[in-house]
Formats: C-alpha cells, structure tokens, sequence
C-alpha cells in the first residue's frame, strides 16, 4: 500500500511558509501519510508569472497590518513561537541551496532549523556562522556548507517544475494533483491525505472555472 504523500514547497523567506512547515508533517501524520520538503526560489517564481517580487509591500498600510495580525493569530493558534524579522525581504539563495544538499527523508530538522533562525531568532540567513549553526542542529555535516554551488541549476529547476505544476506563492501543497495554497489550507490537505476530492467547482471567476 502506497504512502499518502504531502509536497511542501516553500522558501524560507516567507513567514506563511514557516508557519505551514510548523504543522505539515504533523497534518500528514494523522492522516497515517508523511511530508516531504520541496525548496524553491519565490522571487524568481514571482518574476517567472509576473507578480511583484515582494507582494507585501505593494499592500495598503491597512492590509499589511491585518496580515501581521493574522500571522501572529496563526502562531498562537497552533502554540509556536514567531517573530517578524528585522531583514525582511529575506535572502535566502544560499539556504535554499544548502537544503536541496540534503536527501528528501532527512531536510526536516534542517528546514526547521533555518526556519526557526529565521522567523524565531530573527538570524540572518546569509551568514554562514548561522547556517553552520542549523547544520549542527540537525545533526548534518558543515562541509555542507562548501557545496551550495552545486545546487545552483536545482535550484532554479525546481521553480520552474512549480510553475509549471501552477504554483504561485508559498507555501504551495500538493496531495497528487491537488495543489493548495497557504499554511490556512492545511485541513484540506490533511482530507486530501484521507482521500477526498471536492465536488468540481461550478463557479466562475473572470469567465474561468474556479480552481
């Protein structure tokens, strides 16, 4: 029998990512499935489909407010501790890449670990005394930390595979072919681990069959 299978795309830059990649693999525990992380560079996929590469900034005052709100809500929901960085927007080329090092079954720990210096600690993920730090908290290797370059063409190919599937921001789920959007989506992904599939939408919108 087939594992259910949850991808998590997501890219330390964004603190709706952080939040998702809090609960993802608990989400697909309880569906009896497991959670595998997908790194991939946002801004280049904001750029690949021609939305502002910092889409929070374009917001009204009165909209970047409640979405601050809403992110300190979501981590009071959940009980995990959050911290708007300092730095933002956040680079994070070179963790991105660190990451794509690590086989699938063992990122985990490392993307918790970067995550946490970067939406907890409020670290800079550009310094390598700061990666080398999460390396050693998930128990990997600093040699790591010579080889990002390797990973420079993974990289850019696993953002094009998620625009290519539809992708549009972060964190982006897919259960099969089901893609979800956002850590505020992840009861359904937990259904979708179950099994279920909606009902094809009827609604439109802009002449489109709603998705």
């Amino acid at each position: 029998m087939t594992t259910p299978t949850v991808e998590c795309w997501f890219d330390y830059s964004s603190p709706f990512a952080y939040l998702g990649t809090t609960q993802v693999e608990r989400v697909a525990a309880q569906a009896g499935g497991q959670a595998v992380f997908r790194p991939f560079f946002l801004g280049a996929l904001f750029k690949t489909i021609g939305s502002p590469v910092v889409p929070l900034e374009g917001f009204s005052q009165a909209k970047q407010q409640h979405v601050g709100a809403d992110l300190h809500r979501w981590a009071d929901h959940w009980g995990v501790p959050f911290r708007f960085c300092s730095r933002f927007p956040l680079r994070t080329v070179e963790p991105l890449r660190l990451t794509l090092l690590v086989p699938d079954a063992a990122r985990g720990p490392l993307v918790h670990a970067i995550m946490r210096a970067c939406w907890v600690d409020d670290e800079d993920p550009t310094d390598r005394a700061v990666l080398g730090a999460c390396l050693d908290r998930a128990g990997l290797d600093r040699a790591l930390l010579d080889r990002t370059g390797e990973t420079k063409q993974a990289l850019f190919d696993a953002t094009s595979a998620l625009a290519a599937r539809g992708g549009f921001g972060a964190p982006t789920f897919f259960v099969g072919d089901q893609l979800f959007w956002g850590q505020d989506r992840l009861l359904f992904v937990g259904k979708a681990l179950g099994g279920w599939r909606p009902a094809a939408p009827g609604s439109t919108i802009g002449g489109e069959v709603a998705r």
